[in-house]
């Protein structure tokens, strides 16, 4: 927990700034450019993770990658994350920055579950139905879990709405248990 919420303010502050500047989008962007290729390229997450390395080796190389990829905004907020020793964070540092962003374009995200896999057609048109429902414009990520032999299951933030045939299945099973034999 300890870690959202270092995370958190670094991504609010950073927030914040592209809030003034009218680059929300583009940040988010730098942020994601950032983060890939500190994942892709081979050892650089453990030399930026390494106690021993000074901060300013590590920005040093941040710049010669970085340099005409992102703004200057996005690169000086690498560098103070760098100084600060806060490296580790940045995966988690993107997610606040894009939760607070879809906030902000009033997104929400929801995973879809089903059987097997849902035409892309049907998912626009049930994000659409979810859209109306929630007022909010609906991203639907889609998941295939073969155990719930069939139907869809839906979740939106803490809240679930169950339509599988496991789930109908499971419901009988109940109601079976609980009726009274005369």
């Amino acid at each position: 927990m300890l870690n959202k919420s270092v995370a958190r303010r670094y991504a609010e502050a950073f927030f914040s700034i592209g809030r003034e500047t009218e680059s929300i989008d583009r940040f988010q962007q730098e942020l994601q450019v950032i983060v890939d290729t500190i994942n892709e390229t081979e050892n650089l997450k453990e030399y930026f993770g390494h106690l021993l390395i000074p901060a300013k080796e590590k920005k040093d190389i941040a710049a010669k990658i970085f340099s005409g990829k992102i703004s200057s905004t996005s690169l000086n907020f690498l560098m103070m994350v760098l100084d600060k020793r806060r490296q580790a964070y940045l995966e988690i540092i993107l997610e606040e920055y894009n939760s607070m962003a879809d906030e902000v374009k009033n997104v929400t995200k929801a995973e879809l579950i089903s059987a097997q896999e849902v035409s892309e057609a049907e998912v626009k048109a049930l994000a659409e139905k979810l859209s109306a429902s929630t007022g909010k414009k609906v991203q639907l990520e889609q998941t295939v879990d073969p155990s719930l032999l069939g139907g869809i299951k839906i979740r939106i933030g803490d809240q679930i709405m169950d339509g599988t045939i496991a789930k109908k299945l499971e419901m009988l099973k109940t109601q079976l248990m609980q009726a009274k034999l005369s």
